[in-house]
Formats: C-alpha cells, sequence, structure tokens
C-alpha cells in the first residue's frame, strides 16, 4: 500500500471501494505542485490529471474522473470536525469542489501537516512552489 493509498484509508477505512485513482492522482497533484512548481489553480483535472491516472490505470478518464470524484466525495463525508483539523487544519462548512480534497491530500501527504498549517507557516508556497522543505 502506498502512501497515498494509506492516507485515503485512514479517512475512508477498509471499505469504499477502489482508492488507487485518487492515490494516484494525488501523487500526480503532489509532483504538478512540489516538483514542477504549478499554481493549485493552474492544475487541470481534465488535462493534468485524468489522462494520467487513465494510462496509468488502464481505465478510460471518464470512468477514472468518476472513480476519483466518488472517493473524494466519501473522504469529505467521512472528515468529522477532528478529521478535519487533522488532515486540513481547520474545520470547514463546506468544500468548494472535490477537487480540493485532492489538493488537501497532496499537501499532507507531502508535507506530513495540514493545508491550512503549511499556508499558515508559509504563504509563499502558494506563489513559489517547492520553497519549504519536508
Amino acid at each position: 500500500m502506498t502512501r497515498e493509498e494509506a492516507l485515503i484509508r485512514s479517512i475512508i477505512g477498509p471499505s469504499g471501494g477502489d482508492v488507487c485513482p485518487l492515490a494516484h492522482a494525488v501523487r500526480i497533484m503532489i509532483r504538478l505542485l512540489f516538483s514542477e512548481h504549478m499554481s493549485q489553480d493552474d492544475v487541470q483535472m481534465r488535462t493534468h490529471i485524468y489522462p494520467e491516472v487513465a494510462r496509468l490505470t488502464g481505465k478510460t478518464e471518464s470512468a477514472v474522473s468518476r472513480q476519483i470524484e466518488r472517493v473524494e466525495n466519501l473522504c469529505w463525508e467521512h472528515l468529522d470536525a477532528v478529521g478535519q483539523r487533522t488532515y486540513i487544519g481547520k474545520q470547514l462548512r463546506d468544500i468548494r469542489a472535490p477537487r480540493d480534497i485532492m489538493i488537501y491530500l497532496a499537501y499532507y501527504s507531502h508535507f506530513n501537516i495540514p493545508y491550512y498549517e503549511v499556508l499558515k507557516n508559509h504563504p509563499e508556497i502558494l506563489f513559489a512552489g517547492d520553497v519549504i522543505q519536508k
């Protein structure tokens, strides 16, 4: 089990179907954000994430997009107030889009601290890519 799969399973538990597409997507997001220094707003799911996950899994882009979104929604449903503070860094009423979960998981997997804690301590990361060390 990869680090990303273990992270997703720590949120949703052993049930919940195939988490591999979301785990691949999180790894790709980590690479785009912290190795290729893309802004999170510039990452396009249909251009950057879904085609690569489809290639890695041997599935169609539409199939992986549905699987990824389903598991992202499942993660959100399983995140209570404590879980949100643990993995996201603060309690939220709602998320803008399921892809936000992928961003939160990418930050947590890469830095081993929640998204909003990274931004609080290093706001420059939103503009400069991987300017801090893990």
